[in-house]
Order: C-alpha cells, then structure tokens, then sequence
C-alpha cells in the first residue's frame, strides 16, 4: 500500500495542473499569456511539478524544504526547483564575474529579441500555408528567447544572492536531432518527466512506450487541449523514428525531423483554437502576403526577428567551435560579445511593447 501511494502522489501533484485545466479554472499554454486571475493558483504548474519531482525522489525532508520551491521567482518562470544549492561561500566579487552576464543576456534575449515579436502576433489568426509556417518560426523564436531570456535572468539572480538554480536552457538549437534538442530545451521539466514517467515505465515497458507517455503527460501538463495532444503524439513520434535512424547510421532523417518538430510542432501549440489549427493543416495556399506583416513592422521588430534569426543560426552552424560546443552561451559572455550585447539593449531597450512571462504565472 505504502508503495501505491509513493507511485500515485506524483502523479497527482503533478497532474494538479492538468485537473485546474480541464476545471476552466487555468488555461492552456499556447505561449501567449495564460495567467490565472487566482492569485492562489499562481505558479501552480512549476510548483507542483517540483513536489512532485521531490516527492518521488524523497528529497523533500522538511518544511524549509516546500518553502524553498515556493520562492516567487521561480513560481513566475521557472526553472522548477530540482535543486536550490548554496553557493555562499563563493565571494560576491566571483559571483559578479561568473553571474553579470547571464543576466545581461537573459535581458537582452527577454526584451530585445522576443518583447518586440509580440507585434507579429496578429499572423496566429490567419489559415494560409505561407502565414502559418512564418508564424510557427517567429513564435518559436519569441518563446526561445522569452523562457530562456527569463530563465537566464532568474539563474542570475539567485546566483548573485548566493544560490545555484538549474541552468534551464542549454542551446537547444546546437542539434542535430530532437534528442539533442530536448537535452538543452527546458531542461528542468525534462529531469521531472523523465524521474515520474520514463524511468519507471521503462522498467515495465519498452522504450517507445515511455517515450510515448513522456510526451502525453508533458501535453497534459500545458493543458487540456487536442492541439498539445497532436501535438504529443507527433513529437514522440519524431523521437523514436530519429532514435532508430541514428542507431541505422543516419544523420539526415534526424535533421529534418529536427525542422519538421520544431517548425510543425510550434504550429500545432501555439493555437488554442482547434478548428482553426485543422484550417491550418489543410495547407491552403493563398499568396505571400505574410510577409508584408514583417516589412510593415518597425524597425524595433524587424531587428528582434533579424537578431534571433542570428543567434539561432549561431547555435546551429557553429555548434562544434569550443566557444559554443559547452552549451552554456560562452559565446555571448565573452567580452567582445557583452559590449555589442549591451549597446544594442540600450540603442533598442524601448520597443513601445509590454511584455510578458511566456508560461504566464500558471
């Protein structure tokens, strides 16, 4: 009995989300702003989670301990609290150093790249093939910088506080397959799917399965929601077709299921709408008109869209070189790249535009 309720109260904390969800009382994340007007429910989803996480490694010992995770912080953005470690001892002149230009970095991705994206977002109404793939790309640019920019600066902070945090992005687009992606994409959640649900199903089952739970309880946990679950479905499929692949020698198919995943999947989260999203899986074509949104915009826009588009394909083409190979963004600490990284935040600090937390305080 005692083993059923250490198997099944990770699972309700973790599907606590879930459950507000399909009750109306949180929405979907989409990516757009998704915040509950419940100040009780705020930061549900990176709380629970982080129980849930504990609980099954029977980390949490003490009261301190919930409280710990429970910082408003990172309630706002994440990362989920997997661990929050002291690093007092360490002297604040050397956290300045290691921590200054995570939080340059993360602010410069927040508010100068994806902040000004949000002008773009009129291009999720529309059904056509060419409006459709150009959103899925500048919103999966958007939601990049935005969790990662945010999560960077909450790395920082806590680190110039005295405490470490989970580094919750490690370039994910340094892949070359979708494994490789989701070692550096939200990498906190991950560690948390793959204790609750891929190990244990894996002793039980084969991978394909696990793997195939993973992305339904990771599709739950955004939201009830057909989209995330097509969504699920795709992407486990992409994973185990590109596990074989590469166990077959090939490296092509699992890059272009890289795109197909990303590209694709980005198109299928980002709207809320279903019937809307099957208008968009017909594939219609009616002209380039989407990109006149993007010679209409202003030039705070134009450059956020042209600046991501930089650092992504940085990430991608030059994964291997040792200033990029660590995945820990050494190729925008250096000096050289701070100094342009801040004259560029200050020449477009003021984008005229609110932004916001992309998982929305859920």
């Amino acid at each position: 009995m005692g083993n059923y309720k250490h198997r099944s109260i990770p699972l309700l904390l973790f599907f606590s989300i879930t459950i507000t969800s399909f009750f109306g009382l949180t929405e979907t994340m989409t990516g757009s702003y998704t915040g509950s007007e419940s100040i009780y429910l705020y930061g549900l989803s990176f709380y629970t989670a982080s129980l849930a996480y504990h609980f099954r490694d029977r980390t949490i010992l003490q009261v301190s301990d919930v409280l710990k995770i429970s910082n408003p912080l990172l309630l706002m953005t994440g990362p989920i609290a997997l661990f929050i470690k002291s690093r007092r001892h360490v002297s604040f002149r050397r956290r300045i150093n290691y921590y200054v230009p995570f939080l340059i970095i993360g602010i410069f991705y927040y508010q100068i790249i994806a902040t000004p994206l949000i002008n773009l977002f009129p291009l999720l109404v529309k059904t056509d093939i060419a409006s459709s793939l150009l959103f899925a790309v500048i919103f999966e640019i958007f939601v990049y910088t935005n969790f990662c920019g945010l999560s960077l600066i909450i790395y920082a902070l806590f680190g110039l506080l005295g405490y470490k945090v989970p580094l919750n992005f490690r370039q994910p687009f340094s892949s070359t397959n979708v494994v490789e992606f989701w070692r550096g994409w939200h990498l906190s959640l991950s560690m948390v799917l793959k204790s609750i649900f891929y190990s244990p199903i894996r002793k039980k089952h084969s991978s394909n399965i696990a793997i195939l739970a993973v992305y339904m309880a990771s599709a739950l946990w955004h939201g009830i929601s057909l989209n995330y679950l097509i969504w699920g479905c795709l992407h486990a499929a992409i994973f185990i077709i590109s596990i074989y692949a590469l166990k077959k020698g090939s490296k092509l198919i699992p890059l272009l299921l890289l795109f197909v995943g990303i590209i694709l999947g980005r198109l299928l989260s980002a709207d809320s709408t279903t019937e809307r999203l099957f208008e968009k899986l017909s594939f219609s074509y009616d002209g380039m008109d989407a990109f006149n949104s993007i010679v209409a915009a202003g030039g705070s826009t134009k450059a956020a869209l042209l600046i991501g588009l930089v650092v992504i394909m940085i990430e991608f083409f030059f994964q291997k070189h040792r200033l990029v190979a660590k995945r820990n963004y050494k190729f925008l600490r250096t000096p050289g790249a701070l100094a342009c990284i801040f004259f560029v935040t200050i020449f477009l600090i003021n984008s005229g535009v609110n932004g916001f937390a992309v998982y929305g305080q859920r």
